[in-house]
């Protein structure tokens, strides 16, 4: 449960009755000791898997209106440089933090988010061992968060929720990005939940802010589906169609005219009292066009992963989880990962 601080002191200074601020603090340590072993690495290091901290809060204003506000950030114990020597336990990047209004016509909220086609990927409920070795994002679907996010989502329509963003491209005047409108990019998220279904579908165009000629967005297709039965047994599918992955090319890729491609997996679960087994398989493929319209597969692999996860708590867990990657073509990458979880 998250630990809350109420502003008890802030609301005894008036007089009159004034709605109160609430404001939960909440976290996650994820740390894991992962083994990598290839033709070409052989590793044994520690890392810390988006473990975070955020703090989150409502006011009631009234009339069944709620200002909102989160600020997520992540954090790390561990040596990510992998020069011995360094210490990253400071604060780092900013995850998802905004401020917003909630009321009966939904939320909308302004700052930084997951996209809603983000949203709905994970709102499929095919991703059950997060942010580990076996996460599905591994095999090669995209994910993001923005900044700069203008969002709505709407209320629960039985079992229905619709999420659309916008998000300006904020010209920076020195002829590096040009694009200047409220919706130089866009994206769009339908979820689903309800009957032991799970589903999501999600649209972006995310703008071209490098400034190459071309400009051509980011555009990414993503459904995904599962299904779960007996209570205890999940099956699911999730698909990826990308267009333009490398916009942000350099000048050294002046004669690559876009890439484009396609990722799919299966996944499932089976959960036996505090233990659970997860068991998923995808692919990834990426195809190359040059400006004289010679196209060439760059990827192409195969990943599969199986997990052993444990409940020790309602906010502690372990696991044990293995990958394999099999690139076609080249020489296959295992991973073994021993990890444990703490949310707060």
């Amino acid at each position: 449960m998250h630990k809350k601080l109420i502003s008890l002191a802030v609301a005894a200074a008036f007089a009159a009755p004034a709605a109160m601020a609430e404001v939960a603090v909440y976290g996650k340590v994820h740390m894991d000791i992962v083994s990598t072993d290839s033709s070409t690495e052989e590793n044994i290091e520690v890392t810390s898997n988006a473990s975070r901290l955020g703090f989150k809060g409502s006011e009631d204003l009234g009339n069944g209106l709620k200002a909102i506000f989160k600020y997520e950030m992540t954090y790390s114990g561990v040596d990510d440089n992998n020069d011995g020597t360094s210490v990253t336990t400071s604060i780092g990047a900013a995850r998802n933090s905004y401020i917003g209004l909630s009321g009966s016509f939904g939320t909308v909220l302004i700052g930084r988010h997951d996209t809603p086609a983000k949203s709905a990927y994970y709102a499929a409920g095919n991703d059950h061992l997060g942010d580990s070795i076996i996460d599905l994002n591994k095999i090669g679907f995209a994910e993001r968060r923005v900044s700069n996010a203008i969002a709505y989502v709407s209320p629960n329509f039985s079992g229905v929720r619709i999420a659309a963003a916008i998000v300006p491209g904020e010209q920076d005047g020195q002829g590096n990005n040009d694009e200047n409108g409220l919706m130089d990019s866009y994206s769009l998220g339908i979820m689903y939940k309800g009957h032991g279904v799970k589903a999501g579908l999600g649209y972006e165009a995310i703008a071209d802010t490098s400034g190459n000629a071309d400009n051509n967005d980011d555009k990414l297709l993503q459904i995904g589906a599962s299904y779960t039965f007996m209570k205890n047994y999940t099956v699911g599918a999730t698909y990826e169609d990308r267009k333009n992955i490398n916009f942000s090319r350099t000048s050294a890729d002046a004669a690559l005219n876009d890439r484009d491609g396609t990722t799919w997996a299966i996944s499932g679960k089976a959960k036996f009292g505090n233990n659970a087994i997860i068991l998923n398989y995808g692919n990834t493929e990426e195809e190359e066009t040059t400006t004289a319209g010679v196209t060439s597969t760059t990827v192409d692999s195969a990943h599969m992963g199986i997990g052993f996860h444990h409940t020790m708590s309602k906010r502690t867990s372990a696991y044990v989880a293995y990958k394999n990657v099999d690139p076609d073509g080249g020489d296959s990458t295992d991973q073994l990962a021993v990890g444990m979880i703490h949310k707060f």
